[in-house]
C-alpha cells in the first residue's frame, strides 16, 4: 500500500493536476456590474445597486426588510443596539464561535455569557441557555455553526418564556432553512457576513434582516451615521411602534455603510447561491453516508427540522480510539497532506481564545471593578467546547463540496488511508 503523504508517500489527490474548485466564484456578470458602477459615479450611499441587493436579499431570506452593512461584526453590534441592549444587560451566546459574536456584546457595554454547545451539532445547547438565565438576561445569540443549525424551536420557546430578544448569527448560513424558514427570518434580527470565505461574498460586507419595522428603522439609522436619508414610511410601521426622525432628531452612530461595488458583486453572487447551496448539500449528504462507514468518524447531526442545509465548512467528529490513539492534530495534518487542502480545528473556545481578550483593553472595558470581573472569559467552564476543539473537530472549506461526487469519494478514501496506517504516525 502507498504510504501516507505526510511521511513521503503519494497523496490521494494531486492538486497540481486535479485542483479543488476555486473560491470565490465570479464571471463576466460581476465584471459588467463593477464597470457599470465605476462609470455611474455612484459608488456608495444608498445607490441603486445597494437598494436592489437589499430588495433581493429580503426576498431570498423571506423577510420584510434587509439592510447591507460594512461587515458581519458591525451588524451584530447594530442588532444589539437596535434592541436597546447595554450596560447591566446579559447576552447569552455559545462558547464555540468566532470572537466577534462576543466582542460586539462588549462593544455595547453589555455582558457576554458564554454557554456550552451540543456535542453533535456544536451549536448552543438550549438546556445550558436555561441554566444561564438571570433577571439581567436580555438576549440570546444562537450561532448556526459550519453546517449545523441551532435548535430554533427550543430557543424561540425560551425567548418567549423569558421575554428575550433573539439575534441569529447567520454568518455561516445564507439560505439554510429550519422548518421551511430561512436562517435570519426566525428570530428578531438576523446578522450575516459576506467576508471572503463566506458562501456569499464581496470580500467584506454584511447584512441585517428583520420583520419588525421599528427595528428596521433603528438599524437603518445606526448604519448611516444615525440619520435617515429618506423619511420613514410610517404606513409600514407596526401598530404602536416606529421611531420617527424629525428634522434634527437623530441617533448617535457611525458609518457602517456598504459600497456600490460590493453590492454589485453580491447581487450576482446571490443569483447563483441557491444552485451552489444545492450542490453543496447534495455532496455533503453523499459524503456523510461514506464517512458513517469509517470507524472513528462521526458525521454531524442533521436535525429532521432542517429543510435545507448549507455549509460554510464541512465538518465531522473524530474519535482517536479507533485510529490507534492518533491525536486529532496529527490526524488533521495527515489528512491535509493527502488532500492538498487544510483540514482545520473548530474555533477555539472563547474562554481560551487569544483573539477574545477583553482584559487587554482596560481603557475601553473597565467600566467598574465588577464589570471588569464579569467580562473575564476565563470564568466560564465549557467542557464540550473544549473537547470539540482539542480532541474531535475536523473542518474543511466549503469549496471541496463544489465539485463532482468523485471528489467526495477521494475525501473518504483519504480518511480510510489514514485510518489504515494510523499506527505509522
Amino acid at each position: 500500500m502507498n504510504k501516507l503523504a505526510i511521511i513521503g508517500g503519494n497523496p490521494v489527490r494531486d492538486t497540481k493536476t486535479n485542483p479543488w474548485p476555486k473560491w470565490p466564484v465570479w464571471d463576466k456578470n460581476e465584471e459588467k456590474g463593477l464597470i457599470e458602477t465605476l462609470n455611474s459615479g455612484i459608488w456608495s450611499y444608498n445607490g441603486p445597486m445597494e437598494k436592489e441587493f437589499n430588495r433581493m436579499y429580503a426576498e431570498f431570506i423571506g423577510v420584510k426588510y434587509a439592510l447591507s452593512a460594512a461587515n458581519g461584526t458591525v451588524t451584530l453590534q447594530m442588532a444589539l443596539e437596535a434592541c436597546g441592549i447595554g450596560l447591566g444587560d446579559e447576552v447569552i451566546l455559545p462558547g464555540l464561535t468566532w470572537q466577534a459574536t462576543a466582542a460586539t456584546v462588549l462593544d455595547v457595554n453589555a455582558t457576554p455569557v458564554l454557554v456550552d454547545v451540543c456535542e453533535d451539532t456544536w451549536c448552543i445547547d438550549p438546556e445550558e441557555i436555561r441554566k444561564s438565565i438571570t433577571p439581567r438576561a436580555k438576549a440570546i445569540i444562537p450561532v448556526h455553526l459550519y453546517g449545523s443549525f441551532a435548535n430554533m424551536d427550543e430557543i424561540m420557546k425560551i425567548a418567549k418564556e423569558y421575554n428575550l430578544f433573539v439575534i441569529e448569527d447567520c454568518a455561516h448560513k445564507h439560505g439554510g432553512e429550519w422548518n421551511g424558514k430561512k436562517a435570519g427570518s426566525i428570530g428578531d434580527i438576523g446578522s450575516f457576513s459576506f467576508q471572503l470565505s463566506k458562501i456569499l461574498t464581496a470580500g467584506e460586507g454584511g447584512a441585517l434582516t428583520t420583520n419588525t419595522f421599528s427595528l428596521y428603522e433603528r438599524l437603518d439609522a445606526l448604519r448611516n451615521c444615525g440619520r435617515r436619508p429618506e423619511p420613514p414610511d410610517s404606513s409600514k410601521a407596526d401598530k404602536g411602534e416606529g421611531l420617527y426622525f424629525d428634522e434634527g432628531n437623530f441617533l448617535q452612530s457611525g458609518n457602517y455603510r456598504i459600497t456600490e461595488f460590493q453590492a454589485a458583486i453580491l447581487t450576482e453572487g446571490l443569483k447563483r447561491l441557491p444552485e451552489q447551496n444545492r450542490i453543496r448539500e447534495e455532496n455533503a449528504i453523499y459524503l456523510n453516508s461514506l464517512l458513517s462507514q469509517i470507524p472513528g468518524i462521526k458525521p454531524m447531526k442533521r436535525d429532521n427540522r432542517e429543510t435545507k442545509e448549507v455549509y460554510y465548512n464541512f465538518s465531522f467528529r473524530y474519535d482517536k480510539k479507533e485510529f490507534k490513539d492518533l491525536a486529532v492534530q496529527k490526524f488533521r495534518a495527515a489528512l491535509s497532506a493527502e488532500l492538498g487542502i487544510e483540514i482545520a480545528a473548530s474555533y477555539i473556545p472563547l474562554n481560551k481564545c487569544s483573539l477574545y481578550a477583553p482584559l487587554t483593553k482596560p481603557a475601553r472595558h473597565k467600566l467598574s471593578e465588577y464589570y471588569w470581573e464579569i467580562i473575564n472569559p476565563s470564568r466560564f467552564n465549557l467542557p464540550v467546547c473544549d473537547r470539540v476543539h482539542y480532541e474531535e473537530s475536523a473542518c474543511v472549506h466549503h469549496k471541496v463540496l463544489m465539485g463532482p461526487k468523485s471528489d467526495m469519494d477521494l475525501i473518504a478514501e483519504a480518511i480510510r488511508k489514514v485510518y489504515q496506517q494510523a499506527e505509522s504516525l
